[in-house]
């Protein structure tokens, strides 16, 4: 499911962007300091600090809150994914048993660390 985080004034944010991001954005594009947004929104400056610099992954409550602080209302949207998936392999994959279904996921997990491991050994290697 893509989701996307839209403000009233229509800017658009792809789930990738970090919520730090987008609070860091809201708060700018209103002129306000974090202490200034953290009071209207309720909570404290150590709390939005920690939620823009990426150390706290914050709520959609929370999110919508902080927009609702300046007048905007956050707005969440899913569409298809452009690429379908085959309906035959996703039954053949949920019916399998959960320790398979488990070690497959582990195992995908243990490849992309391999991947980001290499990764860094290359850009190390690069410097």
């Amino acid at each position: 499911m893509a989701v996307r985080i839209t403000s009233s004034i229509y800017i658009r944010y792809d789930v990738t962007m970090d919520a730090g991001s987008w609070v860091r954005e809201l708060r700018r594009r209103h002129g306000l300091s974090q202490t200034a947004l953290a009071a209207r929104a309720g909570t404290s400056q150590q709390a939005l600090s920690k939620i823009e610099n990426g150390s706290v992954s914050p709520s959609v409550d929370t999110l919508a809150r902080l927009a609702a602080a300046v007048g905007e209302e956050l707005e969440l949207e899913s569409r298809p994914r452009e690429i379908p998936f085959d309906p035959d392999q996703l039954a053949t994959a949920a019916a399998a048993p959960m320790a398979e279904r488990i070690e497959r996921a582990l195992s995908w997990n243990r490849f992309a660390g391999d991947i980001a491991a290499a990764g860094a050994r290359a850009r190390e290697r690069r410097q």
